[in-house]
């Protein structure tokens, strides 16, 4: 599996935040084990983790622990990244938001933003989470949801207002920043990371963009996205999607190649050439699930059978005594060193 990166043109504003605050990054960078000549061009990729361990060291070395939230709020309305030039003339926010959510690799190899109306009149932005938050992830999420937060001003204009962010970790010391640059309401402790606005919002005329700009911007993102995705195996790419939960265990062949945009004939193709095929990957993922479920004690057997595709809990044993060489209960036993059978 490929290692997650971000975008270096979401990296360099960091960067050069902290230039404009009058520190120097370098020695940052440095113990990042960044090669600065990766920073040199935005259509670079950096792994998520240097990208956090830079992060860290910016804020300690400027003393703002609301680094990724001023970075975010202070952005320039001049793009550092194709995908933001792209959503910035939509002419409406619920197709700038379709672009973010198809183009999202531009960004960043994590699971994509979604979005839809709520049936109280507003609309929802959310970030999936795959991980645990912890303090070293803080600056980019902050800088997620605060440059979104920006960009979605940019488009819609200054009345634009959210109605809240949700976010799903308790209010850090620098709590009040959080308004500040995010002008609306923060509710921590959530389940997820989300903005809420008013859903009219989606589907109001912004202005006329120029159709003959918009398709030329269109043209240059779509061949980035494939350029970049190209970059890892197509079989990593939908473990990838399994992991993220962008591909249900139970996809149809037609429906992994659609996702990919590719044909069927294409699709097994490729997976050949890497010696494998989607029934190979699907059974290896969902053994790699259930054994994390296992692992992690909160479901029984049969649900996770259930979580993973399958139609019950024997078809959960049979698969995996067949590739772990032992049962799902057993597993689970010598997981948290019981002797006894879990149900």
């Amino acid at each position: 599996m490929k290692t997650d990166c971000l975008s270096i043109s979401l990296v360099n504003p960091v960067i050069s935040h902290v230039k404009s605050l009058g520190f120097d990054p370098a020695s940052a960078i440095s113990k990042a084990g960044i090669e600065t000549s990766l920073l040199a061009d935005p259509d670079n990729r950096l792994a998520i983790d240097k990208v956090d361990a830079l992060f860290t060291g910016l804020s300690k070395l400027t003393g703002k622990t609301d680094l990724g939230l001023s970075t975010g709020g202070s952005l320039e309305a001049r793009s550092y990244n194709l995908l933001q030039h792209l959503m910035l003339c939509s002419p409406t926010l619920n197709e700038a938001l379709t672009y973010l959510n198809r183009y999202y690799v531009l960004f960043s190899d994590d699971a994509p933003p979604v979005f839809g109306r709520k049936g109280d009149g507003s609309a929802k932005i959310v970030f999936p989470m795959m991980y645990a938050l912890n303090e070293q992830h803080r600056v980019r999420i902050d800088l997620m949801i605060s440059a979104l937060s920006h960009w979605l001003r940019l488009i819609c204009g200054r009345d634009f207002k959210l109605n809240q962010v949700v976010l799903p970790f308790t209010a850090p010391a620098y709590e009040a920043a959080y308004e500040r640059w995010l002008h609306t309401p923060v509710r921590f402790n959530g389940q997820e990371v989300a903005l809420v606005f008013p859903a009219f919002w989606l589907d109001k005329q912004l202005h006329q963009a120029n159709p003959h700009i918009m398709n030329m911007i269109k043209t240059e993102v779509k061949n980035l996205a494939e350029k970049i995705n190209n970059r890892a195996l197509l079989s990593d790419r939908i473990r990838q999607a399994l992991l993220q939960q962008r591909i249900e265990f139970s996809a149809t062949q037609r429906e992994v190649a659609d996702m990919f945009h590719i044909s069927s004939r294409t699709l097994n193709r490729h997976l050949q050439q890497e010696g494998t095929s989607l029934k190979t990957i699907l059974t290896n993922s969902r053994i790699e699930a259930a054994k994390r479920l296992l692992a992690e004690n909160k479901y029984s057997i049969e649900q996770i059978a259930m979580k993973i595709g399958f139609s019950g809990r024997r078809t959960l044993d049979r698969i995996f005594i067949k590739y772990v060489g032992m049962s799902p209960a057993h597993y689970r036993s010598q997981q948290h060193g019981e002797m006894t059978e879990v149900a």
